[in-house]
């Protein structure tokens, strides 16, 4: 069984405790919280970078301190990693208006976003987060080691997201 860092970026909002709560964790899994105490308004993307090199887990997850993860998330997570050993996974989000995100199997800004991500935990083919980029999700993803044809779609839904984002083109 492989183990997951769950890294989650945080302003200390009351929905944190849900957050951490939301974690179903198994042997060996481990939860980051790195805090961005007073917010910089930077997303949570240094606080990411920090997390990510300290985590010892064979897998990274990410998810936002005002976001939770559905219930049975570890064993969709365990059943993906088995099925697609050593590859990076998209699984989808959903938002509180029953949006979701991703609709097409493409990475492009909007089509992806943090909470959704479970990648090995190989330094060498992992990006980093720029610090105060609002695309940093897909900018992390876009540019990873890994190839588009490498990464692994996944139609189950893991997390759901605190807030609507009318930005999205979804």
């Amino acid at each position: 069984m492989a183990s997951i860092s769950f890294i989650i970026p945080s302003v200390n909002r009351e929905s944190l405790h849900r957050t951490v709560a939301s974690i179903e964790v198994r042997k060996g899994d481990e939860v980051l919280v790195e805090y961005d105490l007073p917010p910089t308004g930077r997303w949570g993307n240094d606080q990411r970078n920090k997390a990510m090199a300290r985590a010892i887990g064979d897998y990274l997850a990410f998810i936002d301190d005002d976001d939770s993860y559905v219930p049975c998330h570890r064993q969709i997570m365990e059943d993906a990693i088995t099925e697609n050993p050593g590859k990076p996974i998209l699984f989808r989000m959903q938002y509180p208006d029953g949006r979701y995100v991703w609709k097409v199997k493409s990475i492009y800004p909007g089509n992806v976003g943090s909470p959704m991500i479970l990648v090995p935990n190989d330094k060498k083919m992992l990006y980093k987060w720029f610090s105060g980029r609002n695309m940093a999700d897909y900018i992390f993803i876009r540019n990873w080691g890994w190839k588009d044809e490498e990464v692994v779609w996944s139609d189950k839904i893991i997390a759901l997201l605190g807030h609507n984002n009318e930005r999205l083109p979804i």
